[in-house]
């Protein structure tokens, strides 16, 4: 029986060797009716290379080769054959679906990813280095790149993917923000943990020099001098990364895992944004926030609603002594987050203050509170604006509508819908009683604030109507006392106020008194939960009506609740109330007041940072009264340094001790802290001393321990200057002020000049990432400004104007150098422009830029070529300093001389000839035109000889162009060429076939030596071109076995050579016996139908297995008839010949074959007659050895059908077998079906049961059908 190629290299030891049969073509092959069934190597390069067929067989050719000439470029290399790479097998062979069960699948951005030799190189090496299978697609739709990887095990599926993404990664650069504080932390000890980032990432990362860090003084915790509530205002710095961007990625990660405790949450205060603003910024009912918070995840925000924020700023206003509050929008989570949302914030109000426009209006002061709430967010819902109401305590009925001069005519017009559409009563309670003889407004404000305590007005109000009692503020300014009732119905309404005025007309003066308490025993006589004043209450038949505790009143309001309606009765018990009140009050409490001479400077330590201490000192139950400072004196000459202490004796003699122990303790510390030092400094020079963000000054306090203020003040002779305080201890303090005082000299000595430099030239005084710029301010001390364009691309005013600021003597020098340089910059800036004939450009450019960068690299000029020529003309410009024009324009002037007058001509090959004179991959082609004396360099041999496309009429005509001495030459080589091709023979050789692997030899030297010492081509049975070649035209005797015949194609004289060689045998000493299945080792015997041996014996792994189990099988002989699979009808199989200049064919329909499915195991031995197989081995052994056998026979019965495959175009056949044979060996995973790929023709044969076979099929059409998208050669 034949043998193909990959089995007699396995079977004399030669695996992974290179083929030692190139590639003839693709002509239909014998069927001899006995070819092996074995699966061909699918990652063999050699298995399948590039496909493609003429019109008839190739015969007589000297020198075969297959082409690559196809119309699409092939990656199947036959001039160089590697071993496969082991691939996680320990041994080298194909990778398969069982080698590689680890799968993994991501994507990149089409845009970040690598193209060309980058792409290429680097799948390679991966696939060299890891043995890993790798697919890529591009989704158009998505932009993303997807890679398909299968290894052999997690660890080589993992470095592979990590080879790709480092490797198909475009280069850029990252800022890494970070805390000052966490450098060391990154750093490590001696640069250890950022050499092990940068070793792991193959990143380059750059850390700030630490004398161009920002000084930095952390915060101490609870330092009483400390008020500000925010988190330490920490600076940062920027880390800057340079590498692919997945391994940047990878190092920002690992950087901020260091420091993840630093930087995973901080927080921030927006404090620029007017408080007006604040409703815009949150959205109706903060839908604004919620939506920004939705949007960031893990980020809190808080806006201060409007009753906040008006509040304390009304409490800033009243009370200028009070500690500042803090009414600022505070965002708290993610760092990276914080820092996206505050930046949206600062837009927003930058948009909103360009937009913001205002209109007033008067609404009557009742109709305001119809205003608030609800309707306020529907207002802001509906039209962007906001509406803006005078406080209670304001006399005024003016509302400001404010918001998008768009939405003003809308919110005005709901304003008034919403102030109009509810009706409105009120109850004058002054009135009322002001026929009673008493004072009836002191009276109505007793009546409300029991209102009030009691929530009578609430008991009334029904569903619909709503009673609203006046504030105390608007009962001050106006002098009366209105209740105002309103709601929807009219009727409603009208019945609610006659039910209010019954009320207040059934409680007269007589019926309500006051008595005077101290305020501060109030809380003790209402009692835990109000448990004492409603025992009170219940006894004596009233109701107690306390101020509230910020009134700091002693008025005390007792209304008669009884069932008396006599008046001297009521008054009566009123007054038994009232003394029975104040018994209550004279045993509740002993009260005095002490007062502190305290001087106003130690007023900050009594009270603390947020008012902390002052707050400990009253205690949780607030017994006690404390005013600090002109608080404490209530007459009209209020002293600063005065400290009161109001309330029961033992709590004030308490704080009083209290007090005195703080002050003294300020006293001490300031005696060690606190000698001051003051001088009076320009203001001009006060950004210098404090540097950027406070770096300067923060590093003199950090590196002294003083604390260093500047404040603006006015001297006498109206210069304006600085007053800088320096407080701390007496030697820190006099040394800050020594070095403050240098460094004025310092400044005072700096001067400040411009220069004229054109802008062309600028670029290149500053330097590439401004490194010449940058050396001479580290030089001499001083700040170049060179102009700039601004944000929106618009072009400096003065641009070239350059700006150098600095010491006199330092300015001076930089002036000196910078004029020198732009001067050697001017002479240097030379241009000159010629032509050359549009035809030598490409040689001009050379491949990849070579020879036009070779020019430049040796000239130092710059050279620019003008892409659109004309007249065959182009035009290029040459810059540079007059001697290195001259160079450049030589340089190029020679190249293009070299190129001479172009001339064409034609020659006639028969057809049959073109692919041995083409070679594989065009090399014989490229060959011949460099030995002619043509171009060695691919991309300039291009066009020099055209072979004719599939389909033209003249098929036998190659045309030539090019350089006229050349092409005669080229012409010339190529007709004895022709002339050698046409005298070619094939002829036969017989030799046993135990001599064939000492012909071939290790690897196929031998044969390839023989190949070059005789000039011939040689074909041994078993070889993908033994039956494409051609038939032997020289007779043997018919005896012959056809696995003995060896073809010898070449001239006469070569055949002779080769034949006297092939024919001179070698005989080999018989093996020694090695005990292997020697008959004193058990056996065991298996009857299996004759008609699945073949399905058994071409397992090429069967025997290896058993091997593995410890058994040892003896294939049955001889072997019965193999059957085979032939398509009943044959299609038209011969691929299109594709050519490098052949256009693909527009239009073509897709491609379906034809398709038979048909029983397996019918052909071949008949019946159920079966034959032994022995299988010999230990006893321990002997039943695992036969289990491998017997599944190997389950999965023969298995395979009930086979389907044959046929008329498909060659030229597919690769996309079916993929690189390395990694397509067909996924269909066979996915499917479950075996499938062969015929070497000489288009059968394709798919084994398995009959759901698998056809499933398959269509996997492989959809393949077939799929366009393909490679370029031609």
């Amino acid at each position: 029986m034949a043998f193909s190629a990959a089995e007699l290299q396995k079977r004399h030891g030669l695996e992974g060797a290179p083929d030692p049969f190139p590639t003839l073509g693709n002509a239909p092959t014998p069927n001899n009716g006995d070819s092996s069934s074995s699966a061909p190597a699918v990652d063999s390069v050699d298995a399948f290379p590039s496909l493609g067929s003429s019109a008839a067989p190739a015969q007589s050719i000297a020198q075969p080769a297959a082409s690559l000439w196809a119309k699409g470029p092939s990656s199947i290399k036959t001039s160089k054959s590697k071993a496969t790479a082991p691939g996680g097998l320990g041994r080298s062979g194909a990778p398969t679906a069982n080698s590689h069960p680890f799968s993994d699948t991501f994507s990149m951005p089409s845009a970040d990813v690598a193209t060309g030799k980058t792409l290429s190189d680097t799948l390679k090496k991966v696939q060299d280095q890891t043995g890993a299978i790798v697919e890529s697609a591009t989704q158009m739709a998505t932009g993303l790149k997807t890679f398909y990887i299968k290894a052999a095990d997690q660890k080589r599926l993992t470095y592979a993917r990590r080879m790709i993404e480092r490797g198909l990664s475009k280069p850029v650069t990252i800022e890494v923000e970070v805390p000052i504080s966490t450098l060391g932390t990154i750093i490590g000890p001696k640069g250890s943990t950022l050499k092990g980032i940068t070793d792991s990432t193959q990143c380059k990362i750059d850390i700030p020099r630490r004398d161009t860090l920002p000084a930095y003084e952390p915060k101490e915790k609870a330092d009483e001098d400390d008020e500000d509530e925010d988190e330490d205002d920490e600076p940062q710095v920027n880390i800057t990364v340079s590498g692919p961007s997945a391994a940047c990625a990878d190092a920002k990660a690992k950087i901020l895992g260091l420091i993840s405790h630093k930087v995973s949450q901080s927080s921030a205060s927006i404090k620029n944004i007017p408080s007006s603003f604040y409703p815009f910024i949150a959205g109706p009912k903060g839908s604004k926030v919620r939506e920004l918070e939705e949007r960031y995840g893990d980020v809190k925000i808080h806006v201060p609603p409007p009753a906040v924020w008006k509040a304390l700023e009304k409490q800033g206003e009243e009370d200028e002594g009070a500690v500042e509050r803090d009414v600022s929008i505070k965002i708290k989570g993610d760092k990276e987050n914080v820092k996206a949302v505050v930046a949206l914030i600062q837009n927003q109000y930058k948009d909103l203050s360009e937009q913001m426009r205002e209109l007033k209006i008067s609404i009557p002061k009742r109709q305001h509170r119809f205003l608030v709430g609800s309707t306020a967010d529907g207002i802001l819902s509906q039209t962007q604006c906001i509406v803006e109401l005078p406080s209670v305590e304001d006399a005024s009925d003016v509302c400001v509508i404010r918001g998008p001069q768009a939405g003003l005519i809308p919110a005005l017009t709901i304003v008034m819908d919403e102030a109009n559409k509810v009706a409105v009563e009120t109850v004058d309670v002054v009135a009322l009683h002001r026929s009673g003889g008493s004072d009836a407004l002191a009276h109505a404000k007793r009546i409300v604030r029991f209102f009030q305590r009691s929530q009578k007005l609430r008991q009334l109000a029904s569903e619909g109507v709503k009673i609203f009692p006046p504030f105390a503020s608007t009962i001050s300014s106006s002098g009366n006392v209105v209740i105002d009732i309103v709601g929807e119905d009219k009727a409603a309404v009208a019945k609610a106020k006659e039910q209010v005025t019954q009320l207040v007309k059934s409680l007269p003066p007589s019926s309500v008194t006051t008595v005077e308490i101290d305020s501060l025993v109030h809380a003790l006589l209402i009692g835990k939960k109000g448990a004492k004043i409603a025992q009170f209450e219940s006894a004596q038949s009233v109701t107690t009506v306390f101020p509230a505790q910020a009134e700091e009143s002693s008025e005390v309001v007792l209304v008669y609740t009884g069932s008396s309606t006599d008046k001297k009765a009521t008054a009566s018990a009123l007054d038994a109330a009232s003394a029975a009140l104040q018994e209550l009050a004279r045993g509740a409490a002993d009260m005095k007041t002490e007062t502190l001479d305290v001087d106003k400077k130690w007023h900050r330590a009594i009270i603390g940072p947020g008012g902390t201490v002052l707050n400990a000192l009253i205690g949780e139950d607030q017994a006690v009264l404390v005013k600090v400072g002109a608080k404490a004196d209530d007459g009209s000459n209020a002293n600063e340094d005065v400290v009161t202490v109001r309330g029961p004796s033992s709590e004030v003699d308490r704080v009083i001790s209290q007090i005195k122990q703080i002050v003294e303790d300020a006293k001490n510390d300031d005696i060690i802290n606190g000698f001051t030092a003051e001088l009076s400094v320009d203001k001009k020079h006060v950004p210098h001393l404090v540097g950027q963000g406070g770096s300067t000054i923060n590093k003199l306090r950090e590196t002294l321990g003083v604390k260093v203020n500047f404040d603006d003040a006015e001297d006498k002779k109206g210069k304006k200057t600085v007053a800088c305080k320096i407080v701390g201890r007496k030697e820190a303090v006099e040394e800050a002020k020594k070095r403050i005082i240098a460094q004025i000299e310092k400044l005072e000595d700096e001067t400040t000049e411009t220069i004229t430099i054109k802008r062309a030239i600028q670029p290149a005084l500053i330097g590439s990432s401004g490194k010449y710029a940058i050396r001479l301010e580290e030089k001499y001390g001083v700040k170049l400004s060179f102009p700039r364009e601004s944000k929106d691309g618009t072009a400096p005013s003065n641009p070239d104007e350059v700006v150098i600021r600095g010491g006199k003597k330092g300015v001076a020098a930089v002036k000196a150098e910078l004029l020198e340089a732009a001067a050697f910059e001017t002479e240097s800036r030379q241009s000159l422009t010629f032509t050359i004939p549009t035809r030598a450009v490409a040689q001009v450019v050379g491949k990849g830029g070579q020879v036009i960068n070779g020019i430049k690299d040796e000239s130092g000029a710059q050279i620019d070529i003008d892409k659109n020529g004309e007249g065959g003309k182009t035009t290029i410009t040459c810059r540079g300093d007059k001697k290195a024009i001259a160079a450049a324009k030589a340089a190029i002037l020679a190249v293009s001389d070299s190129v001479g007058e172009e001339t064409s001509a034609e020659i006639s090959v028969p057809q049959k000839y073109h692919r041995s004179l083409i070679g594989q991959g065009g090399q014989k082609l490229r060959d011949l035109i460099v030995s002619c004396g043509g171009p060695e360099e691919t991309f300039r041999q291009s066009g020099l000889i055209t072979f004719p496309r599939q389909g033209n009429e003249d098929m036998d005509t190659v045309k030539l162009r090019g350089e006229k001495g050349l092409v005669a030459k080229i012409k010339a080589e190529l007709e004895k060429q022709v002339k050698q091709l046409k005298e070619t023979k094939i002829e036969g050789v017989v030799v046993p076939k135990d001599q064939h692997a000492s012909k071939i030899g290790r690897g196929g030297m031998a044969l390839q030596s023989l190949q070059r010492e005789s000039g011939a081509t040689i074909h041994f049975p078993g070889s993908r071109q033994y039956g494409s070649v051609g038939e032997i035209e020289n007779d043997l005797p018919a005896e012959t076995d056809a696995a003995d015949i060896v073809k010898v194609i070449g001239t006469k004289e070569a055949i002779a050579k080769a034949k006297e060689s092939l024919e001179t045998f070698v005989q080999r000493a018989p093996r020694e016996n090695t005990g292997r299945g020697t008959p004193d080792q058990a056996s065991r015997s298996l009857s299996i139908p004759k008609k699945y041996y073949h399905a058994l014996a071409d397992q090429q792994n069967l025997l290896r297995q058993i091997r593995s189990a410890g058994g040892y099988l003896t294939i049955p002989q001889p072997a019965p008839p193999k059957p085979s699979h032939k398509p009943s009808a044959t299609a038209n199989s011969a691929a299109k010949s594709a050519r490098i200049d052949a256009d693909g064919d527009e239009g073509a329909q897709p491609e379906e074959g034809n398709w038979e499915v048909r029983e397996n195991h019918t052909e071949g031995a008949e019946g159920d007659e079966t034959i032994d197989w022995v299988v010999r081995g230990k006893e321990e052994d002997l039943d695992k050895a036969v289990a491998v056998l017997q599944a190997a026979l389950d999965g023969a019965k298995a395979a009930t059908h086979v389907g044959l495959l046929t008329g498909l175009p060659r030229s597919a056949f690769p996309r079916i077998i993929g690189t390395k044979g990694a397509t067909i060996s996924r269909l066979r995973s996915d499917t479950g079906a075996d499938i062969q790929v015929g070497k000489d023709d288009d059968l394709i044969t798919i084994t398995g049961d009959e759901s698998s076979v056809n499933q398959a099929k269509d996997a492989i059409l959809a393949i077939v059908q799929r366009p393909s998208g490679g370029q031609r050669y």
